[in-house]
């Protein structure tokens, strides 16, 4: 599973590296301007109903077809996954035609306040982004198919084909406008979806015409689709609901919470999204075994390695995030006070960081196992906190509490899932190494941010780049210093509970 781990992580961070490339591109050429609120606020409704249907597939699918093929049926594992695919193939056509077809009254539904040109402008954007779905839709279901077969290589490279095509498109597009921002990124959706064609291709897997085997499998997936959808349309509305929010506080305020999101999810992704790829299966499997102390095993690992990172990112973002958001955004059209903001946002929206991760991993431990009734109810939590705390954000005319909407939810998402996991496996050992792992780098942190802080005093008026050099680095060895002269990094990496080397 490590192996399988580094892989997608590895493969992650080369797909945010070419992400981030994109997004300076917007932000020197088009700043926080009407173009890119539209550009974002055109992308909610795509991103929301292929993150639902993705969410809804690693539950109801995935579980299933894994445990088809670890248990040698083979047949009706094949005639599954040709009749999940035509399904899929339909409803993301019927998605991206309502797209196409009604882009204005779906904007003006989630933009009732907004002013009519962001509105207009959103809902040109909505329809070509909305033709994503077809690409993204397929183009993920197959990739689960892959990561079934542990072909975690093929679909770890798609997003980053992806990444790559939409910012050579970007780059070669003849105007920087919404226009070139929506089909280039269309373009890119296209190549990660024949990208992880040509790999099931080359798997030689059966495909049959007879599928009436895979009747009652399919049945029973859809029947899941009663709770889990409405779950997870509530548990990923936050990100929807607080670009809107956003859009009543004027023009510019949606892009520069997208580029602060940018900035974060980066981070989540690799932290969380590559890690919780591997996770689903290998859960699936471990729970198909009867195998509870290895999961239970596998939450203490998670819990020690992630704590320690999370600290470690965290703590830098607060110390040097603003000079990283100038070296990353702050030319052309972004200028200071855009990366002010941003940064502010970015430090804010790192608090999530481990409560998200945790939450996450207990999630598809969640999905695994195929407790849709339990999806739900996190789901409905987050979504009750996010409108809770976006409408006193949007009341008070704050972004930042806006924001701060990510962060109250993954925290009370977090504590839901820590009491559900405690119903399943010791969770008190679980606790435990959370609240040790914070105390040892908390110690360990102390030192470095007091090495920083001193390595900043001397590199006022520096450029921004060797600026970051400098302190990043010393934070850095200071921290990997301390972790190895303590001896913290044995126990952060222990394969079992108890063990220090």
């Amino acid at each position: 599973m490590l192996r399988s781990t580094r892989t997608v992580v590895l493969f992650g961070i080369a797909v945010q590296i070419a992400a981030f490339m994109r997004t300076a591109i917007i932000a020197a050429t088009l700043g926080a301007s009407l173009d890119v609120d539209a550009y974002n606020l055109g992308l909610i409704a795509p991103s929301f109903i292929s993150t639902v249907i993705g969410s809804w597939l690693q539950v109801s699918f995935i579980g299933r077809y894994t445990s088809l093929i670890t248990t040698g049926e083979v047949r009706l594992a094949a005639a599954y996954r040709v009749r999940m695919l035509v399904l899929m193939l339909v409803v993301a056509l019927a998605f991206a035609g309502l797209c196409f077809l009604l882009p204005g009254q779906i904007m003006a539904i989630f933009l009732p306040n907004a002013q009519p040109a962001t509105v207009a402008a959103a809902a040109a954007a909505l329809r070509v982004s909305g033709l994503i779905l077809i690409p993204i839709i397929l183009g993920d279901f197959i990739a689960l198919i892959l990561n079934s077969h542990g072909r975690f290589l093929a679909a770890a490279l798609a997003p980053l084909i992806n990444a790559l095509v939409s910012v050579l498109g970007l780059l070669l597009w003849p105007s920087s406008d919404l226009s070139a921002l929506v089909w280039t990124l269309l373009l890119g959706s296209l190549a990660q979806c024949f990208a992880v064609a040509i790999a099931l291709s080359r798997m030689r897997l059966a495909f049959p015409t007879e599928t009436s085997a895979a009747k009652g499998e399919v049945r029973t997936t859809l029947m899941l689709a009663l709770p889990l959808l409405p779950a997870m349309m509530l548990a990923n509305s936050a990100a929807a609901i607080i670009q809107f929010r956003a859009a009543e506080l004027g023009e510019g305020a949606v892009a520069i919470y997208g580029y602060a999101s940018r900035l974060h999810g980066a981070l989540a992704q690799i932290l969380v999204i590559g890690l919780s790829t591997v996770l689903l299966p290998h859960f699936a499997a471990l729970w198909s075994r009867g195998e509870n102390a290895e999961v239970t095993i596998l939450f203490r690992r998670l819990a020690r390695c992630t704590i320690p990172v999370v600290g470690y990112l965290t703590a830098g973002i607060y110390l040097m995030g603003e000079t990283a958001t100038k070296i990353l955004f702050e030319r052309g059209a972004f200028d200071a006070q855009h990366s002010q903001q941003v940064s502010w946002l970015w430090v804010l929206l790192s608090l999530s960081l481990f409560p998200a991760a945790f939450g996450t991993f207990i999630a598809k431990f969640c999905q695994a196992v195929r407790d849709a009734g339990s999806i739900l109810v996190s789901g409905a939590i987050s979504f009750a906190v996010c409108v809770a705390v976006t409408w006193v954000g949007a009341s008070l005319g704050s972004l930042s509490i806006v924001s701060a909407a990510v962060v109250a939810s993954a925290a009370i998402v977090s504590c839901f899932w820590l009491a559900w996991l405690g119903r399943r496996i010791p969770v008190v050992p679980i606790l435990s190494d959370i609240v040790i792992a914070s105390l040892r780098i908390g110690f360990i942190l102390l030192p470095a941010v007091a090495v920083e802080r001193w390595a900043s005093l001397y590199t006022i008026g520096w450029s921004s780049m060797p600026d970051l050099l400098v302190r990043g680095s010393l934070y850095s060895i200071t921290v990997m210093t301390l972790l190895i002269a303590t001896r913290s990094d044995r126990w952060f990496l222990a394969r079992r509970p108890g063990e220090t080397t």
